[in-house]
């Protein structure tokens, strides 16, 4: 055992030379699961070569692909989620007209902004430059029953936002907005009858529509009729500003509660109506900042001798045929079961974007889906299947995989097994830092475990037959960790174990009896070998 730790310990990583503003570039846009790009592209410069194919079956934000054609490969990326495919699009595109972008802004900022911000205009003037003050944010629930109050600051002088109560020409003015005619298009878009993670339906939302104010709405709905009058090629870009927008303007926003902070559309009973102007530039702000940032980098490559690789996206499910090696390196990281529900969370952004979420096919954990443990462990052996035909003969691929139910992370390293994968690392990055500690209350692992493969005919792994459980190997690498003087933080103690327990799910042919074993399993196992 002592050699396959020391392997893994010395693929464990706590900290990367890297530049951190380059991170700006892939806060374009909300959305899950988004790996650090520096590890990305560590992977990609170590398992394939410029002019090489590498492809992401489930592209989500676009990370792999960035990083692929920023680092002179070629890339191919393919997701179901239409929101997956707007910001992997949004993230890809480098060949930008600045001057166009901006003019287009301008023109929906001279069309809208005095509009929606007269919606939010405060009955006072600022004592600085006497322009009128408007309202940041409004307080809308329970708590606020006849003393609304909100966030109001200058628009003109950016001041500081000064909370108050709303007075009676406020108030009076905010419920005329009640019955405020919207001419222009909005997603009355009916939510299903059932959703898997349903916090929502029973206060009375039924469209997505619903889940705005009146007010909101109606500025909404002025944007986004003024974006799609943009040029064709700058609509892909305001439309993200505007997707990474309407959640926030919704009502699943409170003052200590942000959109989706809980995985789930869940609507707090006091929530916040929130300048829609004001989160509109923002978000158009950070797109632009983004753009500008990764135009840098490029150029930076380009002194290294690296330039643009070419790229595809495709609307398409990882179930597919993929080809027939023709891809040199596959990194992905797929679905964690039912941990993040893809098709539901982003039905607001899809309903935006008019394009509905195909759930068929979607690899997932969801009972309203009639998908459980064991189909979605077939649908992602499908996967995996496709992904081996389509490697080249020598070719790798990385699988980042953070489900926490070991019985599935048993059945996919199995089948990878069983179809000619050889399993070659198994590398632990720790993007978080390690919290030195002994407490387990409240523990949940926080490091990103990468699992790399080759398809490789002539390689032979080294198997081995030994009685192996669970108790067993936690004893072997807490011993370890204290022989070789490794801090026993209970982060270090879960990698370390969970990355053996996959070596030897590949390795020994002796099978370990991980039934029912779970992190409160292991937080309990740990604390009775750590008390000897």
């Amino acid at each position: 055992m002592e050699q396959i730790i020391d392997r893994i310990v010395n693929s464990l990583c706590t900290s990367e030379d890297y530049k951190k503003e380059h991170s700006r570039i892939y806060k374009i846009h909300k959305y899950w699961a988004r790996k650090p790009w520096y590890i990305v592209e560590k992977y990609i410069s170590k398992y394939s070569s410029p002019g090489d194919v590498v492809m992401d079956p489930f592209c989500g934000s676009g990370s792999t692909g960035l990083e692929s054609i920023i680092n002179g490969r070629n890339f191919i990326g393919q997701d179901l989620n239409p929101t997956a495919l707007q910001v992997t699009k949004g993230t890809l595109m480098h060949d930008i007209n600045f001057d166009s972008l901006m003019a287009d802004f301008d023109r929906i900022q001279s069309e809208c902004k005095t509009q929606i911000m007269n919606l939010y205009v405060t009955s006072e003037k600022c004592d600085n430059c006497k322009e009128n003050l408007y309202f940041k944010y409004i307080n809308i629930g329970p708590k606020y029953v006849g003393k609304l109050s909100g966030g109001i600051y200058c628009d003109t002088c950016k001041s500081k936002t000064v909370k108050r109560q709303l007075n009676e020409e406020e108030l009076k003015k905010m419920n005329s907005y009640n019955s405020i005619n919207i001419d222009k298009w909005i997603p009355e878009t009916p939510f299903p009858k059932k959703f898997y993670k349903d916090r929502f339906s029973y206060k009375g939302i039924l469209t997505v529509s619903d889940m705005y104010t009146k007010r909101n709405l109606y500025a909404l709905s002025l944007l986004y009729d003024s974006v799609h009058k943009s040029l064709p090629e700058n609509i892909e870009l305001l439309m993200l500003a505007f997707t990474n927008t309407v959640l926030h303007v919704s009502k699943l926003k409170g003052e200590n509660v942000r959109p989706l902070g809980v995985n789930n559309y869940w609507i707090p009973d006091d929530y916040i109506e929130e300048n829609v102007w004001f989160r509109f530039e923002d978000r158009a702000a950070i797109v632009f900042n983004a753009k500008r940032q990764q135009l840098k980098r490029e150029k930076e490559k380009e002194k290294l001798g690296l330039k643009y690789g070419n790229y595809e996206i495709k609307k398409k499910s990882a179930l597919e045929s993929m080809g027939r090696e023709c891809v040199d390196y596959f990194f992905t990281d797929p679905p964690y079961g039912d941990a993040i529900q893809y098709s539901e969370l982003s039905y607001v952004w899809n309903a935006w974007l008019k394009t509905p979420y195909e759930t068929e096919e979607e690899v997932i954990i969801n009972p309203v889906q009639n998908k459980g443990s064991l189909e979605f462990q077939r649908l992602l052996s499908v996967s995996l299947d496709n992904i081996y035909e389509a490697l080249k003969e020598k070719g790798h691929f990385t699988l980042c995989f953070q489900n926490k139910s070991f019985d599935i992370w048993q059945a996919v390293i199995e089948h990878c097994k069983k179809i000619g994968f050889k399993l070659l690392d198994i590398s632990i990055y720790d993007t978080y830092g390690s919290p030195f500690n002994k407490s387990w209350a409240n523990f949940s692992p926080k490091s990103d475990i990468y699992v790399t493969f080759v398809k490789d005919k002539d390689r032979i792994p080294e198997f081995y037959n030994k009685v192996e459980d669970i108790s067993g190997i936690i004893k072997e690498v807490a011993q370890y960790m204290e022989s070789k003087q490794i801090p026993n933080d209970n982060n270090r103690l879960y990698d370390l174990v969970i990355s053996y327990l996959i070596w030897a799910m590949y390795h020994n042919e002796n099978k370990i009896d991980i039934k029912g074993f779970n992190i409160k399993k292991f937080v309990k196992l740990a604390e009775e070998v750590l008390s000897v």
